[in-house]
């Protein structure tokens, strides 16, 4: 039954109320339907799953961070320690040339204290040249030049010899560029110069030394210099590196070696340029002038970088084995001990909510927490059966008590005016003059009555007979009205056995017909002191889609609780209800909105929803059941009601939503399974 069941609602909060309800509806057969749960999935991503991407995000977390520091920390480290390495393959260049010009002082320095040289500069004598200033001497030193200058900075002797090709070198007014170089102009006995000297040739290492006697004595006769030139690749095998020398002349040089030196500037400063596979290291050698002279390449294969990058790439490679070998394990044991016993204990309550079967039991044979969860689950399942029986018995029976007070709270809306028509009828009668009447009658009946008292019997019989015959017609529409009333009762008693057995028929039903019929049923009486204005809306308003029955119950309950209300306010103005309907669109539906208005007493805004709940009534002597169960039967056809009120003693508005029922043919409505 749908009013049973919209009870189970209100009393349950919805329990019982989301099953089918057969026939039958014993608390038995009620027992036997499985308990069922929304429907929807329980999960969006298994607890498996969210472990695992877990300890995956972990790991990959760890890993960036190891691959952050690895690139950010170790690996910067190994390309400063190439740097470094790559400045000290260039301090060695440099410095296997500065051994060489260091060299070449050396052997001056042998040949300047010497009395035979220092006699040769001032006399120029033969002997010391024959014997000493040739090209085996040159050979000897493995020098490319060999000059001697006097004090007055003049060549005594002087050559420049290739000694690969074995030929004398010849360019012009070299040996007079060497006597206005700073080579010459050695006057102290300690003084010493070497450097580099660029020539048309290339690049010469050339040291000089004062030439004094054997006991380093002087006064200085001149200067001995010795020469050689630039060996970029014999210095390259010496030191073992790959070296270049650029003369820095502008018609030598490239735009990428110009850029070079411009960036390098006068400085002296080293300039690494980095590879794909070498580091590029330049610097800048100065000339005896101090002027840039030289420009110094030296290539380092990025060996020591190639070794960091193998070792960032090993670790990398060892943390990925090491995780995903620790993640196997985790993943394994997780498995095995938490989550697939996990998973049986939650299918299990999903099946047990699904299906609703508390018999089932899920005996996990376990002694840690997942055990003892799994057993207290199915206690607990075992207690919510015995609960569930009991709570259905008890549902059961409030709803019945529920039924039997919404049918005997309408049937007493319908015995009130029943009453008093029956009490007006009752009126009527008494006063009636049936025993004059009867004795006018007798005195008629006897011969010995008087010719005038006959006359005057006759008289009052015909004005008796009169008065009789208005009281049997009154008596007639007063037994119409009456029997209006019963049948009224009759077919609310015939709609709920009807409706506890079969589906009861929704079909269109007229508003303004609707309101005319529930009026009339409520009888005259109730309209004593107030107005009722129906408004033109009613008529030109579509049917609604509901149970006659039940909408003139609901209609019966509005009226009256809008006159009862009035009564109480006792307004100076008269009382009024005015009905009216209208179309609404509500929740994506077409509906019909009935308004019931008063000028009553009215009702407090904090109670406006607490009136339709069962019991409550703000009337003293009031059930609390006829708005209740008006809003339970509206929703049971799919409607809605509700009040709205400005606050007390400024009327009230009660509002039913039904929906609309245009061109639609009747139709079952709520079956007692539903």
């Amino acid at each position: 039954m749908a009013i049973l069941r919209a009870a189970y609602c209100y009393e349950m909060q919805g329990f019982l109320c989301n099953r089918p309800q057969p026939a039958g509806h014993t608390p038995e057969s009620i027992a036997r339907l499985p308990y069922k749960q929304p429907s929807g999935s329980y999960r969006h991503m298994s607890l498996q799953t969210k472990v695992i991407n877990l300890i995956l995000l972990v790991f990959l977390a760890y890993g960036a961070l190891s691959y952050g520091v690895q690139r950010g920390f170790i690996l910067p480290s190994f390309l400063e320690l190439e740097r470094e390495e790559a400045i000290k393959n260039m301090d060695r260049a440099v410095q296997a040339i500065e051994r060489e010009t260091q060299h070449l002082g050396v052997s001056a320095t042998d040949w300047s204290v010497w009395d035979d040289t220092y006699q040769f500069v001032q006399d120029r004598n033969d002997a010391y040249r024959e014997a000493n200033l040739n090209v085996q001497a040159l050979e000897g030193l493995r020098v490319n030049l060999f000059y001697l200058f006097d004090r007055a900075r003049q060549p005594a002797w002087g050559l420049l010899f290739d000694l690969d090709e074995e030929e004398e070198i010849e360019i012009p007014d070299f040996s007079e560029r060497l006597a206005a170089s700073p080579l010459t102009a050695l006057t102290e006995s300690d003084a010493e110069v070497e450097g580099l000297l660029v020539t048309a040739r290339g690049p010469l290492l050339i040291a000089a030394r004062p030439v004094l006697t054997s006991n380093r004595e002087g006064p200085v006769q001149g200067t001995v210099l010795l020469g050689r030139f630039l060996d970029a690749a014999a210095i390259a095998e010496q030191t073992r590196i790959q070296l270049r020398a650029t003369v820095l002349a502008e018609a030598t040089l490239d735009p990428e070696q110009a850029a070079i030196v411009a960036d390098l500037g006068d400085g002296g400063e080293t300039l690494i340029r980095a590879g794909v596979a070498v580091d590029r290291v330049y610097r800048i050698l100065p000339d005896l002038y101090g002027q840039p002279a030289l420009l110094l390449q030296v290539e380092v294969p990025k060996a020591i970088s190639a070794r960091g990058q193998a070792a960032v790439r090993f670790a990398l490679l060892s943390l990925l084995g090491a995780g995903l070998l620790i993640l196997a394990v985790l993943v394994f044991g997780l498995r095995r001990m938490v989550l697939v016993p996990l998973q049986q204990l939650t299918e299990h309550a999903v099946d047990v909510g699904q299906r609703g079967d508390l018999a089932a039991r899920l005996t996990l044979e376990r002694r840690d927490e997942l055990g003892v969860l799994a057993r207290e689950f199915d206690q607990m399942v075992e207690r919510l059966a015995e609960t569930r029986k009991a709570l259905i018995d008890q549902s059961y029976q409030s709803g019945v008590a529920e039924m039997a007070s919404g049918v005997l709270h309408n049937i007493g809306n319908a015995v009130t005016p029943l009453k008093v028509r029956v009490a007006n009828l009752n009126g009527t009668l008494h006063d009636a003059p049936a025993a004059e009447l009867r004795m006018a009658l007798t005195e008629l009946a006897d011969p010995a009555t008087p010719g005038d008292r006959r006359r005057d019997l006759e008289e009052f019989v015909d004005l008796a007979g009169r008065e009789a015959a208005t009281v049997l017609e009154e008596t007639t529409g007063q037994l119409s009205g009456i029997l209006d009333q019963v049948d009224h009762i009759q077919r609310v008693l015939n709609d709920q056995e009807r409706f506890s057995r079969a589906a009861r028929i929704l079909e269109p039903v007229s508003v303004a017909e609707l309101t005319q019929e529930s009026a009339r049923l409520l009888g005259d009486e109730w309209r004593q002191g107030l107005r009722l204005e129906t408004t033109e809306s009613l008529r030109t308003v579509d049917p609604l889609l509901g149970a006659r029955v039940a909408l003139q119950q609901i209609m019966i309950n509005l009226l009256k609780n809008a006159a009862e209300a009035i009564r109480e306010q006792a307004p100076a103005e008269g009382g009024q209800i005015t009905v009216a309907a209208g179309p609404e669109f509500y929740e994506g539906r077409e509906m019909v909105h009935l308004r019931v208005i008063d000028n009553g007493v009215g009702i407090d805004p904090a109670q406006l929803t607490r009136i339709f709940q069962r019991g409550f009534s703000t009337k003293g002597r009031g059930s609390g059941l006829g708005l209740h169960w008006c809003a339970v039967t509206a929703a049971a056809m799919d409607g809605k009601l509700y009040a709205e009120s400005p606050g007390g003693g400024q009327g009230a508005v009660l509002h039913l939503l039904l929906p609309r029922a245009a061109d639609r043919p009747a139709t079952p409505a709520i079956r007692s399974g539903d």
